[in-house]
């Protein structure tokens, strides 16, 4: 069985590799077949529970991760939050903000992808009145 850290930077490789690879014909062809440039993860404690964080500046609690950075040697992973948009009581989509946390690896015991969907998902919230 694989690292978690192996596990990390494989995740955090590809997800350079959709943002950064360009075509000669196509420009950033497979950033635009994917539609985002993060690859969602929730990250899992020792305990096998999603690691929850909170943003205490614009108060949200998230279990949703997106790997920024890895120092495997130093046994780090800093993350950037992942603010989750509930539509009745439903996971709808995912948006990216400006906070970031650094984890110590060893402090996890797995990682879970999601779909990258979630980050492109298009929702329209209609007034009832």
């Amino acid at each position: 069985m694989a690292h978690l850290s192996e596990v990390l930077e494989e995740i955090h490789y590809f997800q350079q590799l959709i943002a950064q690879s360009r075509t000669k014909h196509f420009d950033y062809l497979l950033l635009k077949i994917v539609g985002t440039d993060t690859i969602p993860v929730v990250l899992l404690t020792k305990q096998g529970t999603p690691l929850r964080m909170t943003d205490y500046d614009t108060a949200f609690t998230t279990c949703y991760f997106r790997i920024e950075k890895i120092a495997p040697k130093r046994g780090l992973l800093t993350v950037s939050f992942l603010r989750p948009v509930m539509i009745e009581g439903e996971l709808a989509t995912l948006e990216k903000v400006n906070k970031r946390a650094t984890i110590h690896i060893d402090t996890l015991s797995g990682v879970q992808l999601l779909s990258t969907s979630l980050l492109s998902a298009n929702v329209f919230i209609e007034s009832k009145w």
